[in-house]
């Protein structure tokens, strides 16, 4: 710790001049007022007295007879020494007053900046309503009572007396976050005011929030507000937990949107496991893309947003656009909307079709399974993430509480499977 000494001038004060007296004897300042000049912190000013104080002629000392005056009013006599230029846009009212006594005593001190009371929250709050210590979270310059380490006691030209912009003063403490503002997307609010989203104080809340995620978020995302209160589903991650957090960078990130990841990489991060969400079981589906023979496209080429909304969706599974949930569906664009987003649709319009690998000479399987009384849904055959088959092809389906195998086998020019709804049947392109 640095000595207090040290920083403000610890003169020893030995006054000699001369004084008016009522005896022939000739007394320095300090054998009478010694007490004043005794704390640790001493006003340099005190080396000669007669830099404020000045004799007026009357006998000193006698009492009830003021022997010496002021040598000017405050603040004009601290403005002797100290800089009477208050240049900034705000300016503490004690100041603009002249009412440097306030906070400051003139001769001594135990404390830094001859403060009257130490911490210096101490004199602040007897003028102040010292907001955030009674809170669950306290902001450490808070708690230890150093107001000046964000504020200008005197003068400043930010809001609050603050000594700098908000996030410059932030990043002086903060450096991990300081670093961060050299990533390619900086949040606005991060980049302008941390006190949009940090209370500087204290707050309930971890991290100082001045409400949790996903509420905090909301305040200014209401777009998303709407769409997750409207929505049928909403993704765990938006709600639990961190919330926006859990997947979103509050301050910066060399990823679009303030990602922690690349997309594809920041989803496998948590389904990276088999995982429920009420009644439904979802898969490992890193294990199954990492395993997979087939993997498919869209994932590798848009990664998982390409079929679902990471935040809420209409539709089960959290898909962008609708999908059969059962085995069976009625052969529409509209029910296989998802599908159709990148498939080309005339794969169930036409029974005759070369733009399908999945056909027998020119005849379309695709169009056998989906039409009919009990149109197949695409999800019975194919997995739409990967698999251990070719084509996204599954090693079993869910046929009631039956695990049924498919007994897929494919060649050059087609393919065979034997599942358990028929008997082995072959195609050939």
């Amino acid at each position: 710790m640095i000595n207090k000494l040290l920083i403000t001038f610890p003169f020893v004060v030995y006054c000699c001049h001369s004084i008016a007296q009522t005896d022939s004897t000739v007394k320095k300042c300090n054998e009478c007022h010694g007490k004043i000049i005794a704390q640790e912190v001493i006003h340099p000013a005190t080396e000669t007295c007669d830099k404020c104080h000045q004799s007026n002629g009357q006998p000193h000392p006698l009492e009830n007879v003021m022997g010496f005056s002021m040598a000017a009013t405050v603040p004009e006599l601290c403005y002797n020494c100290h800089d009477p230029k208050n240049t900034k846009k705000n300016i503490h009212s004690p100041v603009v007053e002249g009412k440097c006594l306030t906070c400051h005593t003139p001769h001594s001190s135990p404390e830094f900046f001859l403060l009257k009371q130490y911490p210096p929250s101490m004199v602040c709050k007897e003028c102040h309503d010292l907001k955030g210590t009674e809170k669950k979270v306290t902001h450490p310059p808070v708690a230890e009572g150093k107001c000046n380490k964000c504020h200008n006691p005197h003068q400043s030209d930010e809001d609050h007396f603050l000594k700098s912009e908000t996030s410059r003063l932030c990043i002086k403490c903060h450096k991990k976050q300081g670093e961060e503002l050299k990533d390619g997307n900086v949040h606005p609010p991060f980049r302008n005011n941390c006190a949009l989203c940090h209370k500087p104080h204290g707050s309930n809340e971890n991290k100082l929030l001045d409400m949790s995620p996903p509420e905090l978020c909301f305040y200014c995302h209401d777009d998303m507000k709407n769409k997750v209160e409207k929505s049928s589903t909403v993704h765990g991650a938006v709600t639990e937990n961190k919330g926006c957090v859990n997947c979103h960078s509050p301050h910066a990130s060399a990823q679009p949107m303030f990602l922690h990841n690349e997309p594809k990489e920041l989803c496998l991060n948590c389904h990276n496991k088999t995982m429920t969400s009420g009644n439904r079981t979802i898969s490992n589906i890193n294990e199954l893309l990492q395993k997979g023979k087939s993997v498919h496209e869209a994932i590798n080429k848009n990664g998982c947003i390409a079929c679902h909304d990471p935040h809420a969706s209409s539709n089960s599974k959290l898909l962008i656009k609708p999908m059969p949930e059962g085995s069976y569906a009625p052969a529409s664009d509209e029910n296989f909307a998802l599908c159709f987003t990148c498939h080309k649709s005339e794969l169930i319009e036409n029974e005759i079709s070369v733009s399908t690998g999945f056909r027998n000479g020119d005849k379309n399987l695709h169009f056998v399974h989906i039409h009919g009384k009990k149109g197949r849904s695409c999800n019975i055959c194919h997995n739409p993430h990967g698999s251990l088959n070719d084509h996204l092809i599954k090693e079993k389906t869910k046929f009631g509480s039956w695990e049924m195998p498919m007994n897929y086998k494919s060649s050059e020019s087609g393919g065979s499977c034997l599942p358990g709804c028929h008997v082995e049947r072959k195609y050939e392109r």
